[in-house]
């Protein structure tokens, strides 16, 4: 049982207030007719006090009825009991938050670290398939085969005059790669094969440097799954 008075109630005599509580219908009137001094002007607060509370107040009265002093104290025990156990449920809330928020970063870098690893594992695949393949040269295009590629490809927006905006000009198109030269040549080479061994190199290179740099982006967790759990479980059961 949780008994409520007003902050208006709390200013009165605590002998007042028991005798209000114990069921005394004069008592009850006069507290819910006290006028606040000019000093209390705000709103009336609401503050509970649980039946132990009520029930030391009771005995404090009945044991000594001029101890008003004591009475207060008992008023205000209670009151301050009610705050600091507020206080303590709006930490525990808080703490929580901070528990899912973790728990859902977890989720969130776990999936992300599979990813990258799937990234990574392709990449390697593909720079062991790049060095161990034998290079083949650029072949020449001729103005007639270049002419047919263009006409090809146009539909995607890629057109000759394009062509010598830039010192190479490239694009894919079923499994080669066709680049032009600022001089006008075209030159045609099989997609994923090297045209050199210099060329095998420096790609290699590349290959290694992308892995380097998507292994960087691999966060491990600092805290335990299973301890955020713990705790949050055991704040959830308070």
């Amino acid at each position: 049982m949780v008994s409520t008075v007003s902050s208006q109630a709390a200013t009165l005599n605590p002998l007042t207030v028991f005798t209000a509580l114990d069921g005394d219908e004069n008592s009850k009137q006069l507290a819910s007719n006290a006028t606040p001094d000019d000093s209390d002007r705000g709103p009336a607060t609401q503050v509970s006090l649980s039946q132990d509370a009520l029930d030391r107040l009771r005995a404090a009265l009945k044991q000594d009825p001029s101890a008003a002093q004591q009475a207060t104290d008992v008023w205000s025990l209670a009151s301050e009991d009610r705050f600091q156990a507020q206080m303590q449920d709006m930490d525990r809330r808080v703490e929580l938050m901070k528990i899912n928020y973790q728990l859902n970063r977890l989720d969130w870098q776990e999936e992300t670290n599979k990813s990258l690893a799937s990234t990574i594992k392709t990449l390697r695949e593909s720079a062991v398939k790049w060095l161990n393949t034998t290079p083949v040269p650029e072949v020449q295009l001729s103005e007639a085969e270049i002419s047919e590629i263009m006409r090809k490809v146009a539909p995607r927006g890629i057109d000759r005059s394009k062509i010598g905006g830039a010192d190479t000009y490239s694009f894919g198109d079923d499994g080669k790669i066709y680049t032009f030269l600022k001089d006008g040549t075209g030159w045609v080479h099989e997609g994923g094969v090297p045209t050199s061994e210099e060329q095998k190199q420096r790609g290699y290179q590349a290959f290694n440097e992308s892995i380097l740099h998507w292994s960087s982006k691999i966060e491990y967790p600092s805290v335990s799954r299973a301890d955020l759990i713990a705790k949050r479980d055991a704040l959830t059961d308070q």
